[in-house]
């Protein structure tokens, strides 16, 4: 075993706890639809966080690539990342055996908005970890971070339906994009 693949045991198991409690919390609420009624905006922030889990595990290869040796500051600021990652998603979507009877966006709003402010701290951590270890070439990933974190802000500051929605579907764009373009893709060529 090598010593990537020991460190990055850590970050599976809290990553792994992460996709599950999404895919749990989904799953209860599509199978209880007649309990809640779903809206796509609580959805849509799931699967934003479920899919940035999943890009994690990919951006940990570049991150090694990058590296000479793995010191302590890299492993715990990585760590702090996969755990905001599992926080972000385990506060988006109801848990099983919550309120029964409930709007999901009702909700959403009440007690899973808080899960875009945990989110957005994600991003602001890995431009940290890039102006401390990279410097400007990466910039795009720099810039796509800022944007997604303006996007989460302001999706749980703004108050009008219809404003947030709109960042909510911006969120889900520049998500797509950051995808295609910026951030690590399921590839093993860097």
């Amino acid at each position: 075993m090598s010593s990537f693949e020991l460190i990055t045991i850590t970050y599976s198991f809290i990553l792994g706890l992460g996709v599950a409690q999404i895919l749990r919390s989904v799953a209860y609420v599509l199978r209880e639809k007649d309990q809640f009624r779903l809206h796509w905006i609580p959805l849509t922030v799931a699967a934003v966080i479920l899919a940035m889990m999943i890009q994690f595990w990919f951006a940990l290869f570049v991150v090694d690539s990058f590296l000479d040796q793995w010191n302590w500051l890299v492993y715990v600021i990585l760590l702090c990342l996969a755990i905001i990652l599992f926080l972000s998603g385990a506060t988006a979507l109801p848990p099983p055996a919550s309120a029964r009877n409930s709007d999901l966006l009702e909700d959403f709003n009440r007690r899973g908005r808080v899960s875009l402010l945990i989110f957005s701290t994600y991003f602001l951590g890995w431009n940290v970890l890039a102006a401390m270890f990279w410097g400007p070439r990466m910039g795009a990933l720099v810039m796509v971070n800022i944007v997604m974190t303006a996007l989460c802000i302001s999706a749980y500051v703004v108050k009008k339906p219809r404003a947030r929605a709109s960042l909510h579907g911006a969120l889900i764009l520049v998500t797509v994009f950051g995808l295609i373009s910026v951030w690590a893709t399921p590839s093993l060529d860097w």
